[in-house]
């Protein structure tokens, strides 16, 4: 498995490195680093050759002072590396690389405020995540990983067996329990048994730790949070 993690060094990023590390141990997995230098505000036509080169040099040096920095603070073999490219905006970079170099998965930092009711949008991870066809897992400021015994899966129920399968295929290394939550408007006219979509569900997918639930709410992101912290 191929793990790419795009940062710029900050306190932020490293947070996503850390916890990508701990998931590639257990997922066996190769660890990339990914550094993209924007030169869309480098001034003046005749530096661009010179501010480029030293950039670009920035890059590496601190991609190679963090990847030893990261070997020091974890135990075990790790297989972890780095890549520079130039371009902009990162997104794109991030995804075009990722998809021709065979990824299955990105992970990167995120700033939220409290939880999902406050997400930085415009957001290098929010771009990400809009046009990736690649799985992103979004590491908030104070995100550690301890261990996935519970995973939250929140969903409209549009696209349901396709995802469900992506996420089994993580749960199952973890023996993880997944809680399928689908939240409802009061005003909506939707009725779902639960029970009756639970038993479908676990024919269908044959993993034993799931449990599918409905939350009536008006804000999406505050039950996902409600449900979350109960």
């Amino acid at each position: 498995m191929k793990i790419l993690i795009p940062t710029d060094f900050s306190k932020l990023s490293i947070v996503a490195v850390h916890y990508a590390v701990e998931l590639s141990k257990k997922l066996d997995a190769q660890i990339v680093l990914l550094k993209v230098v924007n030169l869309s505000a480098v001034p003046r036509a005749e530096l661009f050759i010179k501010a480029e080169e030293r950039m670009v040099d920035d890059a590496k040096q601190d991609s190679i002072q963090m990847i030893n920095k990261i070997k020091t603070e974890h135990k075990g073999k790790l297989n972890i590396g780095y890549k520079v490219i130039c371009g902009y905006p990162v997104e794109d970079v991030a995804i075009n690389f990722a998809h021709h170099n065979n990824f299955d998965l990105i992970i990167m930092g995120t700033k939220g405020a409290s939880g999902l009711t406050k997400v930085l949008i415009g957001s290098n991870a929010a771009a990400v995540i809009n046009k990736s066809g690649i799985a992103v897992i979004t590491v908030p400021e104070f995100g550690r990983l301890n261990s996935l015994k519970n995973i939250v899966y929140a969903t409209n129920m549009w696209d349901l067996d396709t995802e469900l399968k992506t996420l089994i295929a993580l749960a199952k290394i973890f023996n993880s329990n997944i809680h399928i939550l689908h939240v409802i408007s009061p005003s909506s006219k939707k009725k779902i048994d639960p029970d009756l979509m639970f038993a479908s569900i676990k024919k269908k997918m044959k993993y034993p730790k799931i449990a599918f639930h409905v939350s009536i709410n008006d804000d999406i992101a505050i039950a996902i949070d409600e449900y979350v912290a109960d």
